[in-house]
């Protein structure tokens, strides 16, 4: 038998355990559309926050998606996707904007706290760019003995997974973890040497961590 599976997300996969280390807390608020052309997405729950606090007016308006997942979302609350960023990285989507859609107005609504320097690649480009926070995340709190069993592969989907699970537990030596992307293989400490799965969906990372389970 191989080594036990466990998805840190707070979307959970058949086939894994299901363990989230994050959850969402939106903000309610109005917003006007009227003065953007488009508008940026880096996350799934970007657009579920934005869909679950707004009017559907968000929706005529046309947006760019840091990756297909978060265009997928797009699509299936209503929304117009008109770019996909060729990679899945914060400054490949801001570059491939700025070549593509530098007229454009830009809102992005975005979490409290942001990996990427999206907004400041676009302006120092000259693109006009607005943010607007509209939610926040949070740890889950897990009893010591809720630890994941020693020897187990982990994959961890952001930095602030990898950071809320080190808050609950302490790492073993036995665990294998898997980093979805760079940004979040650098949020490890130095102890820690994640493997960086070749491909920034969850299902082709769960089929890297399988193989490496074995």
């Amino acid at each position: 038998m191989g080594k036990k599976i466990y998805l840190l997300s707070p979307t959970p996969v058949e086939g894994v355990v299901n363990m989230p280390m994050i959850e969402f807390v939106t903000y309610e608020q109005e917003i006007d559309f009227s003065p953007f052309d488009a508008l940026i997405f880096t996350s799934k729950q970007g657009v579920k926050a934005l869909d679950e606090i707004t009017s559907r007016k968000w929706r005529e308006i046309p947006a760019a998606a840091i990756g297909k997942m978060t265009a997928d979302e797009i699509k299936k609350r209503g929304g117009k996707v008109i770019f996909i960023a060729s990679k899945a990285y914060g400054d490949t989507l801001a570059r491939e904007l700025v070549e593509k859609f530098g007229s454009y107005k830009w809102l992005y609504p975005r979490p409290k706290v942001v990996a990427s320097k999206i907004v400041q690649d676009l302006r120092s480009a000259g693109v006009q760019v607005e943010e607007r926070v509209i939610y926040e995340t949070v740890c889950k709190s897990y009893a010591k003995g809720d630890a994941p069993e020693r020897g187990a592969v982990l994959i961890f989907t952001s930095p602030s997974i990898v950071n809320c699970f080190l808050q609950n537990f302490e790492w073993s030596e036995s665990y294998t973890a898997v980093a979805i992307g760079k940004k979040t293989a650098l949020a490890f400490p130095k102890n820690i040497e994640p493997l960086i799965s070749p491909s920034q969906s969850i299902e082709d990372t769960i089929e890297f961590a399988k193989r490496i389970a074995l």
